[in-house]
């Protein structure tokens, strides 16, 4: 299975958006689950924060930073 968001073929995704078919891997999923609980308090839609994940992806995948095989806790996303 590919995940929608950053590419990576993984076992296990996770539906975003079941309207618009959007799946994710777990890391995709964690990082969303961070950037609704921040944006929604604002009033964002779930498309909204769904759109600012994928420029997240995108931008840390263009800065070397995205690196999905490695094992994340919650620290190491904070940093």
């Amino acid at each position: 299975m590919i995940c929608d968001i950053c590419g990576l073929e993984t076992e296990r995704r996770y539906a975003l958006d079941l309207r618009r078919g959007i799946w994710c891997c777990p890391l995709c999923l964690h990082v969303y689950q961070r950037i609704w609980s921040y944006y929604s308090k604002k009033g964002y839609s779930r498309e909204r924060c769904i759109s600012i994940l994928r420029r997240v992806v995108e931008r840390q995948k263009r800065e070397g930073k995205w690196r999905p095989n490695a094992v994340y806790s919650t620290e190491s996303i904070e940093e």
